[in-house]
């Protein structure tokens, strides 16, 4: 599984006294297309927090599960990626955290099920829909999307991790 550590505010590990955990799962279906969420003018990788006390193939099964209604089968997902990041006073004074954003891959035709999903309130005030787009267009896709997107950091962190799929 390939790497990247990103720590612009050159923190030690022992300066680190909060942990945020995620799993994201690209899911590409047999036309070659990549499965993503779109709200807020911002696309991302299906995915979320690590909760206490879960593994993180626990917890990408549970939020593909809560997100997209798809039940994945555990054994049929791969992991490829993590990202890292150690961040100095975020998200508030004091707090020194390490981000840790392991992502999964799986081939699977099974489509989002709308019916069997919960939005939050914020999802659906940002409109928020799912969108497959072809993996020979979507780093193209998510470059554009920078200019309107409300998070760029979850754009480029998108971009960075479809690259390294692609690279395999």
């Amino acid at each position: 599984m390939k790497k990247i550590f990103y720590n612009e505010d050159n923190l030690n590990e022992k300066d680190i006294n909060n942990s945020v955990k995620r799993a994201k799962m690209l899911i590409i279906n047999s036309n070659n297309e990549i499965l993503l969420g779109y709200g807020h003018n911002t696309y991302q990788i299906i995915g979320g927090h690590v909760e206490d006390n879960e593994s993180y193939d626990e917890c990408i099964v549970r939020e593909v599960k809560e997100e997209t209604g798809i039940t994945i089968p555990l054994k049929e997902r791969k992991p490829f990626f993590q990202i890292k990041y150690y961040c100095k006073d975020y998200p508030k004074e004091g707090l020194n955290s390490e981000y840790i954003i392991n992502y999964y891959s799986i081939i699977s035709d099974l489509k989002p099920n709308i019916d069997n999903i919960n939005l939050t309130d914020n999802e659906k005030e940002g409109l928020f829909e799912f969108r497959y787009i072809p993996l020979d267009e979507v780093i193209d896709e998510l470059k554009s999307n920078l200019e309107i997107c409300k998070n760029k950091n979850t754009v480029n962190d998108t971009i960075e991790a479809i690259k390294i799929y692609l690279e395999e």
